[in-house]
């Protein structure tokens, strides 16, 4: 069985005396995730790790072509988990230490310099001054920073290897959009302005369906106290809702649109005539131009480009994105040839 070596951020969650930071990490389901995304790459070896460090730089770049900001998102916070704390660098009279062959194996594939690479790249795509960003980032944000505060007790961070990228990343996340960002969360976590937390949340208790508060205030969302039996169409549990979405004479009833968790299916109608409409905010927000805010160009909805059109029927658009998808394809392939020379080198 491989042994785990240390240094890995996930390593830091495991030590006895962070378990404070821990619970200001972030939610714990992504705790959880941030620790097995860790401990599935320090448990794999070499050329597992080198696989998986040429996926997320490809997907990252896939990622940012689409301009899929969640996904960029995720990939950060997976890279994270995988980064080693930063180390001194040897003294100049001190004597060099034998190097194993794994670890002058490992230190040229250089993969932990091309993690922080990808970190910081992925970061510089972001508004980290946004609430929602910053809370997708977590719990990787306050990993890296503690990391970096580990390492400035001993000594400076001009004084850890690979430097230069510490240091960038550290100006990153100490920033003052990163600072404010942090106490934006945390502002609205105690205020409840972003978050629906509580009763505030959309609920299914007993069998009915009630919106959250958002969609509550929503002024095409109107309660009609009828019920509708709405089923799942895996298990048939029944479902009341009365809550209705009506834009330009259409009329559907509202579903929640994660469906029943239980069992994974979706609710509904028993009648195919009568329309239902899945309870996702976004789509449900109405411009007063009549369109979804997010596809409005006269609104500058995050759906629309530069040219004052939708993104996905904008030509130069998505020109501009085929020959980002091309690129990203001729880029793995040239990786998958270096990958199997460098191979083809170690057998």
């Amino acid at each position: 069985m491989l042994q785990r070596p240390l240094g890995f951020a996930s390593d830091a969650f495991l030590a006895s005396d962070l378990h404070q930071e821990i619970s200001k990490l972030g939610e714990e389901k992504a705790v959880r995730r941030f620790h097995r995304d860790g401990a599935a790459f320090s448990n794999s070896n070499l050329e597992e790790r080198a696989l998986r460090v040429d996926g997320l730089e490809e997907r990252l770049v896939n990622a940012v072509a689409s301009e899929s900001w969640d996904k960029v998102c995720s990939l950060i916070r997976e890279a994270a988990a995988a980064l080693a704390a930063p180390r001194q660098k040897a003294a100049l009279n001190e004597a060099a230490a034998p190097m194993p062959e794994d670890a002058q194996e490992r230190l040229r594939a250089n993969l932990q310099g091309r993690l922080r690479k990808l970190i910081f790249q992925g970061l510089g795509y972001l508004d980290l001054s946004d609430v929602g960003t910053a809370s997708q980032l977590e719990p990787a944000l306050s990993v890296m920073k503690l990391l970096i505060e580990r390492f400035k007790v001993r000594g400076q961070l001009e004084e850890a290897r690979a430097a230069k990228q510490w240091l960038r990343l550290h100006g990153l996340l100490t920033a003052d959009a990163a600072t404010q960002a942090e106490a934006n969360v945390e502002s609205c976590r105690s205020e409840g302005n972003n978050y629906v937390t509580g009763a505030d949340r959309g609920s299914s208790n007993s069998g009915v369906y009630s919106p959250n508060v958002k969609l509550k205030s929503n002024p095409l969302v109107r309660n009609t106290e009828q019920h509708v039996i709405l089923k799942c169409n895996k298990c048939g549990l029944e479902l009341r809702s009365s809550w209705v979405f009506e834009h330009r004479g259409k009329v559907g009833t509202l579903v929640p649109a994660n469906g029943h968790r239980a069992c994974g299916g979706k609710y509904v109608h028993i009648d195919s005539k009568i329309q239902v409409t899945l309870d996702i905010g976004s789509n449900l927000d109405i411009c007063p131009h009549g369109r979804q805010t997010k596809m409005c160009a006269k609104c500058g909805g995050r759906g629309t480009c530069a040219h004052m059109k939708q993104i996905h029927t904008c030509p130069p658009c998505l020109a501009e994105r085929r020959k980002a998808r091309s690129d990203a394809n001729r880029e793995r392939r040239r990786k998958d040839l270096r990958y199997a020379r460098r191979c083809a080198k170690l057998r």
